[in-house]
């Protein structure tokens, strides 16, 4: 047994031995077994309990187990006491604090857990638990119906652990060796989530059950996530306290006398669900249309990220076709190698971000007319080109016509990134080479290495700029226009990013901010 804090640890198996608790042989001391705590004896018809210590200890507490403990917040006999995430579980390196706090808990589990407190991860709870994980449009299944609500489902294994599941198209399979069969019930509230089946079809309505043993009942006897024939799986889910509701997905192996049932996890993958890892955004960014010139390194993860955050409409301009050689950084994959840059894009963000609609397009134009006509209608427009005459020309038009435009560009082989703004109260982007208010780049040096290589077929060095500048500047220019988007106008202006130092003033890592906004950061 390892711990973090040696002394204390000899501390608390001394103490374990005054409690009249003995070590576990052949365990090192991290399994040891003794008299029930009194405060449990009215949970448990056991006389014994084991107090074990995780890899870890002391900064995961030691554990405490009693064995035919059927209560909430204890799986398989094991109580919870802390989140994993609790910081205050280290204060159990003292026994007494281990003691009050399981005195506490068996307290409360004698009077009731509030319905806030039951288990959000039901399938722990279950006798038997697998380790498949189940993916399913759950919010979509919730609204589609009420109380004693059947749905046929399939399920599709994925990777080595993942089942995918989704609604059956009628008419509903019976044996499809590709698929596996299921079904999903709907209940109202049931109080103690079911630790086995017996427990599932206690809370089933009659048709429900009738159903579910007519599903059992066609099962041949294959080994679990397999295709039997008849129900691999079954979903019940249940309403919480708070207007959610929690689920348990159980899977099936062998058939009749023989046939076993153990819980796996399971994740909504719904839109709906997806989005509520977005952030807090998503819906000040909801009707939003922004213009991105340039799919590449820089552009690629911009727009994958301002989808993700929740942006619905996307305008993406660029005219090159992925190589292998760009996926070093890339957001896109191999497979996609050999077409359109925003082709590659547009399906990644759609593996991200399904909710946000790309409309792919080639080279962005030059002339006035054309670019004007192409960011009409847009509420910003960002430049992710590195091209000159194409920063330029924007900054121009969108001058012109009012409409906010971010730009942002990797200098000196990834030593140093610039993100411009030009909203309603910026200096233009072309007055401020001449603004003292505004810091210039420092200039190429002829004596330097070159800053790429040609490639064959090209005329310019390719920018070798590595993927942490890339990424560091595509999140920034992402920061910026969340800034915009969602109304903050927090930020400066212009920001430029010091990744490796350089000359004065860009002599050491960080962000220097226009001195207009504030001077240095």
């Amino acid at each position: 047994m390892e711990t973090y804090d040696d002394a204390a640890f000899e501390k608390f198996c001394s103490d374990l031995v005054n409690a009249g608790f003995s070590p576990a042989r052949n365990t090192g001391q991290a399994m040891w077994t003794g008299p029930i705590r009194e405060s449990l004896k009215p949970l448990t018809d056991a006389t014994r309990m084991q107090v074990w210590f995780p890899q870890g200890w002391p900064l995961r507490y030691a554990h405490v187990t009693v064995n035919r403990l059927q209560t909430e917040h204890a799986a398989h006999g094991t109580i919870c006491l802390w989140a994993d995430d609790d910081p205050a579980q280290v204060a159990a390196r003292d026994p007494n604090v281990l003691w009050a706090r399981l005195d506490e808990w068996a307290e409360v589990a004698q009077r009731g857990f509030r319905l806030e407190d039951r288990a959000l991860d039901a399938y722990i709870l279950f006798e038997e638990t697998n380790p498949y994980q189940a993916e399913l449009p759950f919010g979509d299944l919730i609204r589609a119906g009420s109380n004693g609500y059947r749905a046929p489902l399939i399920g599709t294994k994925q990777g080595r652990r993942a089942i995918m599941l989704k609604p059956a198209a009628p008419p509903e399979p019976k044996t499809n060796e590709e698929h596996l069969r299921g079904v999903f019930y709907l209940r109202r509230d049931i109080g103690t989530p079911p630790r086995n089946l017996d427990d599932i079809k206690a809370v089933l309505t009659k048709k429900q059950k009738a159903d579910l043993e007519r599903g059992l009942d066609e099962r041949a006897p294959t080994a679990l996530a397999e295709p039997s024939g008849g129900y691999d799986f079954i979903v019940l889910a249940w309403p919480r306290h708070d207007r959610e509701h929690d689920a348990v997905v159980v899977g099936f192996e062998g058939q009749g006398d023989s046939l076993r049932a153990s819980a796996m996890s399971a994740t909504p993958n719904e839109p709906v669900a997806r989005k509520r890892r977005a952030g807090p955004d998503v819906e000040l960014l909801a009707d939003k249309t922004v213009l991105l010139a340039g799919a590449g390194s820089v552009g690629g993860h911009v727009a994958v990220t301002l989808a993700a955050s929740g942006v619905t409409d996307i305008r993406l301009y660029d005219d090159d076709y992925l190589k292998t050689g760009n996926l070093v950084r890339h957001v896109s994959n191999q497979y996609l190698v050999g077409y359109p840059k925003t082709l590659t894009v547009s399906m990644t963000i759609d593996d991200h971000a399904p909710w946000t609609d790309v409309d792919t397009h080639g080279a962005l134009p030059h002339d006035p007319a054309g670019l004007s006509a192409a960011i009409e209608g847009v509420d910003l427009v960002i430049d992710c080109t590195g091209i000159y005459s194409v920063s330029a020309a924007l900054g121009e038009v969108c001058h012109r016509a009012g409409t906010p435009l971010i730009t942002g560009a990797i200098f000196h082989q990834g030593a140093i990134a610039r993100v411009q703004r030009q909203a309603a109260g910026d200096t233009p982007i072309a007055a401020r080479p001449t603004d003292s208010n505004y810091y210039n780049l420092p200039p190429d040096d002829p004596a330097e290495p070159n800053s790429g290589f040609l490639e064959l077929g090209c005329t310019a060095p390719i920018n070798n700029a590595p993927p942490t500048a890339v990424l560091g500047t595509a999140a920034d220019i992402a920061h910026a226009a969340v800034d915009l988007l969602t109304g903050r106008h927090v930020r400066p202006d212009e920001r430029i990013l010091v990744f490796r130092a350089m000359d004065a003033p860009f002599d050491h890592t960080g962000t220097l901010d226009s001195p207009a906004a504030g001077g240095a950061a």
